[in-house]
């Protein structure tokens, strides 16, 4: 997985539990330096999957939520809910 992809999830994974998701946190979780995650977080920016600020930290844009969710493995994603056949009495 390259590393793009990786700080999108970090970042879902941030947001999943309220936190800001600084550079700080965002390099704990991938595992990279500073330098490499600002670099990844202008290349998301750029493709619209993130929206840095001024000052506060990143965020996933809806574009970016989307993808996030996507990338992740399919025994994570949320549960669709299934249809039962009504019970007979």
């Amino acid at each position: 997985m390259n590393l793009d992809a990786m700080v999108l999830r970090a970042m879902l994974r941030l947001a999943r539990r309220r936190q800001d998701a600084d550079e700080a946190e965002i390099a704990l979780r991938v595992g990279e330096g500073p330098h490499a995650i600002r670099a990844a977080l202008r290349r998301l920016d750029g493709l619209g999957l993130v929206e840095r600020r001024p000052r506060g930290a990143p965020r996933l844009t809806m574009a970016g939520l989307a993808l996030a969710l996507a990338l992740l493995p399919k025994g994570h994603r949320a549960a669709q809910p299934t249809m039962r056949a009504p019970r007979a009495a």
